[in-house]
């Protein structure tokens, strides 16, 4: 099901575990890939109702002058007008008679008051929450109300400290990997042999001069070629690197040929919980090379990765060329990531989610 299907989904929600309904709540990126990223879940959580808003402002005066007010006092620094959008929806929701789950599926970009709005023994609220451990902490300003969440659901143990320093609970704290869509990520029969592409995607946190440097390494090597798949402000610093093909503006078919094509992965970080693009690589059978930072020893593993640590260049450049000379080796670790990626599909990912609904439920209604 594509975002447009979901967005237009309007069926109302059907019990978790009998009586409970879900209510699911995310501003929607209309920027994003339609099969990458959190929202995928909600074709999985088929029981629930989904609820969305555009992850923007207004661009009328006095809407735009109120969504910049309410954001002074958001739980989140990062709340928009898209934000309160959302939660007036949810609330409406809930005044107009629902009682069950309200999930916050970006709580760190969307919470600014529905925690302060619900009953937890009516609506218990369960926030997922996606940054990194080093920008957290400045991204919330109030990690007190935290504690009125009946559940936080996490993509990575390195996040756990801060919820746990700001008095959470627990046994509120959930870690529930990342997911990615393996029916439509999936590997190829035809990947060419020769050169070894080395593929390079997205831009949030990612470690561009590193990434430059590697390339670089590799000039005089005309059997290896890098593809790198970002923002058009980043095509400058691979401005005169004759083997690299940057892309740009990819829809989704064109990302998973590009997947599917290249040989081996790369991804330079400076910090990751999730990574969207390491699950659709390794769904589609590639093996990873990556920086040993955040959460990304979670997702992969020796049979399937080659991790160094963060900006220790050389290692990254013998690790490709391990990689690059042994076709034997790229298959076994590309199976490897294959299987690790079917372990994490939205299907499964979504019923340990509804474990942690039936946890908040019955932790909040004893």
């Amino acid at each position: 099901m594509s975002r447009q299907a979901i967005m237009q989904r309007a069926s109302p929600a059907i019990a978790v575990n009998g009586s409970d309904p879900v209510l699911l709540l995310s501003t929607v990126n209309s920027t994003l890939a339609q099969r990458s990223g959190y929202h995928v879940l909600a074709d999985y959580l088929g029981e629930a109702e989904f609820v969305h808003a555009a992850r923007k402002d207004p661009q009328s005066l006095v809407p735009w002058f109120f969504a910049r007010v309410s954001a002074q006092m958001a739980l989140t620094r990062y709340y928009l007008g898209g934000s309160a959008a959302l939660e007036w929806k949810a609330w409406r929701r809930v005044r107009c008679g629902f009682r069950g789950v309200v999930h916050m599926m970006w709580a760190d970009h969307d919470l600014g008051y529905l925690d302060l709005m619900l009953r937890n023994d009516t609506t218990p609220l369960c926030g997922t929450f996606h940054l990194c451990s080093d920008t957290i902490a400045q991204t919330i300003r109030f990690p007190g109300r935290l504690r009125r969440l009946a559940a936080i659901i996490l993509m990575s143990e390195s996040q756990r400290r801060f919820f746990l320093s700001v008095g959470v609970e627990s046994s509120r704290i959930h870690v529930v990997l990342h997911g990615v869509d393996a029916d439509y990520f999936t590997p190829t029969s035809d990947k060419p042999v020769d050169p070894v592409t080395v593929l390079s995607v997205g831009n949030t946190r990612r470690n561009f001069p590193l990434l430059a440097q590697v390339c670089q390494a590799f000039l005089g090597d005309s059997r290896i070629r890098f593809q790198i798949v970002a923002s058009p402000d980043r095509r400058d610093l691979f401005a005169g690197i004759p083997n690299v093909e940057f892309l740009c503006g990819l829809r989704d078919p064109e990302l998973l040929s590009c997947y599917q094509q290249a040989s081996l992965l790369l991804q330079t970080l400076e910090n990751s919980t999730a990574n969207n693009v390491v699950l659709e690589a390794m769904a589609c059978g590639l093996p990873v090379v990556a920086e040993r930072v955040g959460g990304i020893s979670e997702y992969v593993s020796r049979e399937n990765a080659i991790l160094t640590d963060p900006n220790d260049i050389e290692t990254l450049v013998r690790a490709i060329r391990v990689l690059a000379e042994s076709r034997q080796a790229r298959e076994q670790m590309g199976q490897a990531a294959r299987q690790r990626a079917e372990q994490l599909h939205w299907k499964n990912v979504a019923r340990w989610t509804r474990e942690v609904y039936k946890q908040a439920i019955t932790g909040t209604r004893r």
